[in-house]
């Protein structure tokens, strides 16, 4: 039985994803035209793969029409889709934040208290509450709920949000951003300490899809092989040379670092370290008297899978 893993269809989203299963060792492409969603896979046997717009995918989770997806965070909030998924990885791509943002021009509103004293001004001299224009209609209600903001009324905006207040179909908008530089170009501002969401893109399993012993076992092939890729992205192994090291000693000085003795054989030593530590390390092997300390990155780094898909497999199954 194969599972069905969906993918965003279009944009840096594809783009990022298809690189990141690639370093983790399944091959992603799409066959015939660059509008065609058909697609292979190589490197892991039991996956197909569909191709979906990104707000499609929280909803082929939901119903179980795909096994696995990668979307982001934010839409699979928005859609009310994480309690009928598993979140497996965030991938570390596709970072954004969903803010609020009001005219530059407002001076005298920074924080969402300022915001909430606007609002009630606002309908006090309008006779109407607040406009918001957002894509994020449940996020938006939830969060405006959660800290008290009540003098509202949500634009639902399937445009570009960030024009709403210049055309005057709003006044202020909830929107996703990764840098802030278009809400910017349209004279808004964020304000408040902290986005509503951080949001980034996700590797997420469904609770409805029909997972079978064959379609765990592909589970836990594509976990562990990312998972490898993971553990090895902030890691070297440094190999050296040292003759009548006492191993127990130089465990015990690589211990601070978060270093480990992999292997001593003979005169050879081998040991894994943080990049961030690796030169700290090697600097503790030469006081051993290494002469010289080579590095390696390692392209995977195995045995971390197992408990993240035992952790993934029971959430599935309950």
């Amino acid at each position: 039985m194969t599972i069905r893993l969906a993918l965003p269809s279009k944009g840096r989203l594809l783009d990022d994803t298809l690189a990141y299963f690639a370093a983790a060792g399944l091959h992603i492409r799409k066959t015939g035209n660059a509008r065609a969603y058909a697609a292979e896979a190589r490197g892991i046997e039991g996956i197909e793969i569909a191709f979906m717009q990104a707000g499609e995918i929280p909803a082929a989770l939901a119903s179980g029409a795909a096994h696995l997806g990668v979307t982001g965070e934010d839409l699979i909030r928005e859609k009310q889709a994480a309690d009928a998924s598993v979140l497996v990885r965030a991938l570390g791509y596709g970072r954004a934040d969903l803010v609020i943002a009001v005219p530059q021009s407002w001076i005298d509103v920074e924080t969402m208290a300022d915001l909430d004293d606007a609002a009630a001004a606002f309908r006090a001299l309008h006779g109407f509450p607040m406009r918001v224009a957002t894509k994020y209609l449940n996020l938006t209600r939830a969060y405006f709920r959660q800290v008290g903001l009540a003098n509202y009324r949500l634009a639902p905006s399937d445009g570009a949000t960030e024009g709403a207040p210049a055309s005057g179909a709003a006044e202020i908008v909830v929107d996703i951003t990764s840098s802030g530089e278009t809400l910017r170009a349209n004279h808004l501002k964020i304000i408040g300490d902290q986005p509503i969401l951080r949001s980034e893109a996700q590797l997420r399993a469904s609770k409805y899809a029909q997972w079978t012993d064959p379609a765990f076992k592909t589970l836990k092939n594509l976990i562990e092989r990312v998972e490898a890729r993971e553990s090895a992205r902030n890691r070297v192994i440094l190999r050296c040379a040292i003759a009548g090291a006492n191993r127990d000693a130089l465990n015990t000085a690589l211990e601070p670092l978060g270093a480990s003795l992999i292997a001593m054989e003979d005169a050879t030593v081998t040991v894994g370290a943080s990049k961030s530590m690796a030169y700290e390390a090697a600097l503790i092997l030469r006081e051993y008297g290494a002469p010289r300390v080579d590095s390696v990155e390692p392209q995977m780094l195995y045995g971390a899978g197992e408990d993240v898909f035992n952790t993934v497999k029971m959430a599935l199954l309950h």
